[in-house]
């Protein structure tokens, strides 16, 4: 009953695209991960090759490039751990020299990250540059890679720009390259902790760390941070944001060791859930781990092996269904790619994946939204969206967040979901209307498709974030 009840409510599954390959004659040529017989994409929208004016062997501008870094961590599964189980407390007394159920162990992340950079590359402290970080979307088979249309789109159209971007979209922890951690002797971790917002955020701000020193470095200062994410990933975008030095005293963030300096000027959310997902911690800590125990056992494994199954026959009717306006959309190599990062470093991303199914992601924003809006110690950090001019709302979700309304929240029927709209009820507050209350204006665009607007419609979604971000 549990897998059967996992595969109707999944979670989002986002496609891994083949990376840019370097070729010696200082272009970068696309690996054929493009369906170029998609409605929305054609052959003249997604030329073979990156065109990039090479001054010097070090110029990087206009070309997107994959670069490894290591980071470090904890991964402290704060979630829970107040109210262990009678028999996790039973268990710790019989463990080797006393030891605690959540010791604190490193792990020790080998990650990629594409980087690309356009418009005025020319080395100048003078210069300002604007870092954009994207952070996709975590499902089966995610990865950076969501946002190679982007970038590609980005490059073409915005290339020759007087301002110098900087585009970084690295693999979330737990996803794609981010999934083989090792310990302090070099040893794999076969199993992970629960993965919460802060896990991510802490990544996110560290690569912004030092990726500034390394910027710096080159000859170009980075003046200011904007974030962009993607449905269920808002929670993390909003806490980077907060966490910045530049909007508030008092960080979010347990590891202070890695703050950026620059400011974030813009949070860009693109999808966005319903407000109750923003303000209202939806998911109770104990039944988080308890759910994320169940999926890490025999359940999730089955889930993980049905998902990948016939070549991830399930992956693509799932996709098909609930994330595009139209399939032709996916493209042919939607679901290869998502078998392939799934598959990485022996399947170890489906941790990720539970964590998110289990509603690690579901604490409520209120703390960040606070800290961002305008008057409360900071100047008002810009939040706008994008949306799909596809309103067909996404119907999956994991059975763990099903919450049934009891008789004083109104009779609804048995069994059915709190979430689910009706059509008599008045129209509730939006995100979008409560950041622009805020003071953080609030400014909302469409696009082509539905839920994966940054792969669905690349073109329309890299002049959405242009004029958001220069504005």
């Amino acid at each position: 009953i549990i897998l059967l009840t996992l595969l109707a409510n999944t979670a989002v599954v986002i496609p891994i695209c083949d990376a840019f390959t370097f070729r010696h004659n200082n272009q970068y040529q696309y690996s054929p991960s493009i369906n170029n017989n998609g409605k929305l994409f054609q052959p003249a929208d997604f030329p073979t090759i990156f065109k990039a004016t090479i001054s010097n062997e070090d110029d990087n501008t206009g070309i997107a490039k994959t670069v490894t870094t290591t980071y470090e961590t904890t991964l402290v599964a704060n979630r829970g751990t107040q109210q262990s189980s009678k028999r996790s407390r039973l268990r710790n007394i019989f463990r080797k020299n006393g030891e605690a159920q959540n010791v604190q162990k490193l792990h020790r992340f080998t990650y990629d990250y594409d980087e690309m950079i356009i418009g005025n590359n020319t080395p100048n402290n003078s210069d300002t540059t604007t870092a954009i970080m994207l952070i996709h979307p975590i499902g089966v088979g995610i990865g950076k890679w969501y946002y190679d249309r982007l970038l590609h789109s980005l490059q073409d159209k915005y290339g020759d720009i007087g301002h110098r971007l900087v585009f970084l979209s690295p693999d979330l922890l737990g996803s794609a390259t981010a999934s083989g951690p090792t310990d302090e002797n070099g040893e794999s971790i076969p199993k992970f902790p629960l993965l919460n917002v802060t896990d991510w955020t802490e990544q996110v701000t560290q690569l912004m760390s030092e990726y500034e020193t390394k910027s710096e470095e080159e000859g170009h200062l980075i003046s200011n941070w904007s974030i962009v994410a993607n449905g269920g990933c808002s929670p993390i975008a909003l806490q980077v944001a907060a966490s910045s030095s530049s909007t508030s005293s008092s960080s979010l963030l347990h590891d202070k060791k890695f703050s950026f300096k620059a400011a974030v000027t813009n949070v860009i959310l693109s999808s966005p859930p319903r407000l109750p997902f923003f303000l209202e911690r939806t998911s109770d800590p104990i039944k988080v781990q308890k759910s994320y125990r169940t999926l890490s056992g025999i359940s999730g494994k089955l889930f993980w092996w049905y998902s990948l199954r016939k070549n991830g026959k399930f992956i693509q009717t799932f996709s098909e269904k609930n994330l595009v306006g139209d399939a032709a959309n996916l493209g042919e190599e939607w679901t290869p790619n998502c078998l392939k990062a799934a598959r990485l470093h022996d399947g170890r991303s489906r941790y990720s994946t539970f964590a998110f199914l289990a509603g690690t992601l579901q604490d409520g924003c209120a703390e960040s939204l606070n800290k961002l809006k305008k008057g409360s110690g900071c100047t008002g950090v810009v939040i706008d969206f994008i949306r799909g001019g596809d309103k067909r709302r996404n119907r999956a979700r994991s059975w763990f967040w099903t919450r049934k309304k009891t008789k004083a929240d109104g009779d609804v029927g048995e069994g059915k979901d709190s979430a689910v709209d009706d059509g008599d009820a008045p129209v509730e507050e939006t995100i979008q209307q409560y950041v622009c209350e805020n003071g953080n204006r609030g400014k909302e665009l469409f696009v082509g498709g539905r839920i994966s607007l940054a792969w669905e419609d690349s073109g329309g979604y890299a002049k959405s974030v242009m004029e958001l971000l220069c504005e």
